[in-house]
C-alpha cells in the first residue's frame, strides 16, 4: 500500500483522529514495524521516549480490549467483524486513487464509523 495514496491518507487520518495515538506516534510505530531508522528531525531521547509511550499504549489497548470483552461491552463477534472490516478496507485502499471518488470514500468512512458504533454495547 503506498503511503501517498489519497484514499489511504484520508482513511488513515480518520483513524488517527479517532485513536489514542498522535500522528507522530503513529509515524514512529509505522517506521518501527518497517524496521526503519528514526527520522532525523527528532532527537534520540525524544524518539525513545515516544517509542516507550507507544509500546505502553499498545499494551494498554490490548488489555482494554480484553477487559471490555469480559465486561460484555463488546460482544463475541466484535473481533471477527473488525477483521472483516480490515480486510474490506485493504481491498479498497489497494485500488488506485482515481477509481474511488470522494463520495465513495466518505461513504466508506461513514459505514466504518457506524459499524464501530454498533459494536460498542454501552
Amino acid at each position: 500500500m503506498e503511503s501517498d495514496n489519497l484514499n489511504y491518507t484520508s482513511i488513515f487520518n480518520h483513524f488517527i483522529e479517532n485513536s489514542i495515538f498522535t500522528k507522530k506516534q503513529t509515524s514512529i510505530i509505522y517506521n518501527k514495524v518497517l524496521r526503519e531508522k528514526r527520522a532525523g528531525n527528532i532527537s534520540a531521547g525524544a524518539y525513545y521516549r515516544q517509542l516507550g509511550q507507544c509500546r505502553n499504549k499498545v499494551k494498554r489497548t490490548v488489555y482494554t480490549l480484553l477487559l471490555l470483552r469480559l465486561l460484555n461491552v463488546v460482544d463475541v463477534e466484535t473481533f471477527a467483524i473488525l477483521n472483516q472490516l480490515n480486510d474490506q478496507l485493504n481491498v479498497i485502499l489497494n485500488k488506485p486513487s482515481d477509481e474511488i471518488g470522494n463520495s465513495t470514500l466518505s461513504n466508506v468512512i461513514s459505514l466504518m464509523d457506524n459499524v464501530i458504533r454498533k459494536l460498542v454495547l454501552i
